[in-house]
């Protein structure tokens, strides 16, 4: 099944929408960001979700150990890394029982040089490549360059300008692990829009019917 995540969740209100729309895990900006939260808005968000919930905190070029006090004292189960982190960094962290998710900016093609070296990882996140900005762009590269790359056995999630109108297609095109969406499913930055939220997990999944989506890694 495909795998959908909500991102640059700010209140509980937006988290508990989130999670009745059918998503299967949220996400918490750490980073520069008008999405940007503290960990204890982030720790008190996490103590109303269910436990089955995967939650996530974006990170870009923080300190490992940073990284590790923050996962631990909000409650996260998985990492997100928008930086320059090396694979040895987000081995560490996938050593300490964290799902590591490693986000890949693409202009025209996937860069396998930069891909490379975080294939063994959770999972890998395809953005859009924008000058200046680790992600968070809100626009959607060509999604043909995913189908020009051989995957083999890795999974990818896919993001960057992804909202009700298109998920359907980007998901059906792409057969995805998963899809990551933020700005998509807002009124304003940081605030979610109920109705775009459940329309958009309803379209993702109609796209995820209609293609054979591919397996997680363990």
């Amino acid at each position: 099944m495909l795998w959908i995540k909500v991102c640059g969740i700010t209140n509980i209100q937006d988290a508990q929408d989130a999670v009745a729309a059918g998503t299967d895990a949220v996400g918490f900006v750490f980073a520069a960001s008008k999405r940007k939260v503290t960990a204890d808005t982030v720790r008190e968000i996490i103590k109303e979700l269910p436990d089955g919930i995967e939650k996530i905190g974006v990170f870009v070029d923080e300190k490992e150990e940073t990284v590790k006090r923050l996962a631990s004292y909000c409650g996260l189960t998985g990492i997100q890394l928008h930086g320059e982190e090396s694979f040895e960094y987000c081995r560490m962290l996938s050593e300490d029982g964290y799902n590591v998710i490693k986000a890949v900016r693409v202009k025209d093609k996937i860069d396998e040089k930069q891909l490379k070296p975080y294939l063994d990882l959770n999972a890998i996140l395809l953005d859009t490549y924008k000058t200046g900005q680790p992600g968070g762009t809100g626009e959607a590269f060509d999604w043909k360059a995913v189908l020009e790359y051989n995957w083999e056995n890795t999974s990818y999630i896919l993001a960057g300008g992804l909202h009700a109108g298109n998920v359907a297609e980007a998901v059906r095109i792409t057969k995805p692990f998963g899809v990551d969406v933020s700005s998509g499913v807002e009124k304003e930055p940081g605030k979610k829009d109920g109705e775009k939220l459940r329309e958009f997990i309803r379209q993702a999944r109609r796209g995820g019917k209609k293609c054979k989506g591919r397996e997680g890694r363990e």
